[in-house]
């Protein structure tokens, strides 16, 4: 839906957080991958991940690669992202 609403398709810049917080005894670790337009970040698609550290190449690769099945790879212009999602896929 939020896509929907979005006036601009193309040329996407998109973006990738994280957040981790405690909830009493339960740790929350959300991978989230959103679009930005006029400085906000929508974001579409959430992953929980089961663990207490970052998120790994593979479960990153998995959220983009859900984003392109949904919405295609023409439309988007770049990824943003924080300095902890640098590492690349293991050989």
């Amino acid at each position: 839906m939020i896509f929907c609403l979005l006036p601009v398709k193309d040329r996407l810049v998109l973006s990738m957080d994280r957040t981790n917080w405690k909830f009493g005894d339960f740790n929350i670790n959300i991978l989230m991958l959103g679009i930005t337009y006029k400085g906000i970040a929508f974001h579409l698609i959430f992953k929980l991940l089961p663990k207490r550290c970052n998120s790994n190449w593979e479960e990153r690769k998995e959220i983009m690669d859900h984003f392109v099945r949904l919405f295609g790879s023409d439309c988007i212009d770049c990824l943003v992202s924080d300095r902890e999602f640098i590492r690349k896929a293991r050989p």
